[in-house]
């Protein structure tokens, strides 16, 4: 018995070269970047669950008040059961909109955005719920009207403060990123998270178990670690990444003039996805359908205002309303876009060789407060109706359209695959702030890219996320 007790703890004792890391000396602030990083996911968790008090708390208070302001006072059971009844259905839409995502609670136009939404579909399946149990008669509407209200204004603010305290503490990358740099340089762009592999005494060897733990200590805490390594270093680190518990990536430069939209496993083999082709056909009917109902209600909603834009137009120079231009459509087949006229009548580019410029002088005064806010683009309703656009997709481009001299299709001839869906009024590509001017090849290589992620990824959702962060960028300062 004495043999087994001391054979079984010799089997669980910790061999000598395992008892004890051997201390490494760090270099300069290190130590405090680290500690930096490992902060993030707490305080992320912590601003997620604001964001759902937030909005619970908004809810509760819109409910009292309606109460207050219709009838004098608020009924506890009332309100405890609109709350049962609505806010399971908005958590649950928010899950798909990512409303209570930490990662956008420093962008108060996606904040808002994201929560909008999901507000809107839980205020529509509400009204349908009363009215489908036949109890619609016994709820005052306009009670209903000022809950809404207040719930909209108060959950907005609440976001707003929120985005102001998770700037404060997060910054602008609410992620924690470790960034390994092993035989290649930190480079400028690198972020606050780059350090070299030496400096923590760092080496992808398997055969020493002390490197195995000290990697397993480096990388606790963080969202995810990003090796920078040269290519016949890159099996090594391969391997000694999997032992860790956090996302891990190798960055592979030479894949970026490719910019694969994933990768793909096949009969035992890697192949990265270029493109994903059309949509399937009951995505394309859904898209479909879903645009007609969205651009006639908002071209009832819109009308007195394009009537009045209409009328400035005509008031400022006598010239023509509305502007109309060839387009990049559907299956790369033009198609004739309409806008409102900004530009002085001699003066349109017909062709759209030349990008507009900041100051350029062609646009007219009435049409440089239509291009920054946007509104320019409110007639390609009408193209939405007719089947040559979409609400969302990527911008439509005149065939003339250059960057640096070139044509869009020169530079990268990827550019056709873009319209294997229809060119719409926004885009991915707009609500991640690449709008004006292409003035370098750089500016088209990155929307070009936004459109072929949005192509491969495309959800009714996405659109509807799309529409929502649309709001946020209207007014942008490459607007012109």
């Amino acid at each position: 018995m004495d043999g087994l007790q001391s054979g079984t703890s010799a089997l669980f004792e910790q061999p000598q070269e395992l008892a004890e890391l051997t201390p490494v000396a760090f270099d300069s602030d290190i130590p405090e970047r680290l500690a930096t990083l490992r902060r993030f996911k707490p305080q992320r968790r912590a601003i997620g669950a604001l964001l759902l008090v937030s909005d619970v708390v908004a809810a509760t208070v819109a409910l009292m008040l309606a109460g207050l302001i219709r009838q004098g006072y608020f009924d506890p059971q009332v309100v405890f059961a609109a709350l049962a009844c609505s806010l399971p259905i908005y958590f649950l839409v928010s899950l798909q909109t990512g409303a209570h995502n930490p990662a956008i609670a420093h962008r108060p136009g996606s904040s808002i955005g994201a929560a909008g939404i999901a507000f809107l579909v839980t205020a529509a399946l509400f009204f349908f719920g009363l009215y489908a149990a036949k109890i619609g008669d016994t709820v005052s509407r306009l009670q209903v009207a000022f809950a809404l209200t207040i719930c909209a204004v108060l959950g907005a603010g609440g976001r707003y403060l929120i985005s102001l305290h998770s700037r404060r503490v997060l910054g602008e990358t609410p992620y924690s990123d470790l960034c390994l740099y092993d035989g290649l340089p930190i480079t400028d762009r690198s972020g606050h998270g780059a350090i070299r592999a030496a400096d923590v005494g760092i080496v992808p060897d398997l055969a020493q178990p002390e490197m195995v733990r000290r990697l397993g200590e480096l990388v606790r805490g963080m969202d995810r670690i990003i090796v920078h390594c040269p290519p016949e270093r890159r099996d090594m680190w391969t391997r000694a990444l999997r032992c860790v518990d956090v996302r891990s990536e190798i960055v592979l430069p030479e894949l970026s003039e490719l910019m694969p939209l994933g990768v793909r496993h096949r009969s035992g083999q890697v192949s990265l996805v270029l493109a994903n082709g059309p949509l399937r056909w009951h995505k394309r009917w859904t898209k479909t359908l879903f645009d007609y109902v969205f651009a006639s209600v908002a071209l009832i909603m819109a009308a007195p205002l394009m009537l009045m834009i209409a009328m400035l137009i005509r008031l400022e120079d006598g010239g023509p309303v509305f502007f109309r231009q060839d387009r990049i459509g559907l299956g790369n087949r033009p198609f004739k876009i309409w806008k409102f006229r900004t530009m002085r009548v001699q003066a349109s580019d017909f062709l759209g060789a030349v990008s507009t410029s900041r100051n350029d002088t062609r646009v007219t005064k009435v049409g440089r407060m239509l291009r920054s806010t946007s509104l320019d683009e409110l007639p390609q309703l009408f193209n939405v109706i007719a089947g040559q656009m979409s609400i969302v997709g990527p911008r439509p481009h005149a065939p003339a359209s250059r960057a640096e001299e070139r044509l869009f299709w020169a530079i990268d001839q990827r550019y056709w695959h873009r319209h294997s869906v229809p060119p719409g009024i926004t885009g991915l590509a707009q609500v991640r702030g690449l709008r004006g001017a292409t003035e370098r090849q750089s500016d088209l290589e990155q929307r070009l890219y936004a459109d072929l992620e949005y192509v491969a990824n495309w959800s009714l959702l996405s659109d509807l996320k799309i529409i929502g962060r649309t709001f946020s960028v209207l007014l942008h300062r490459n607007a012109f």
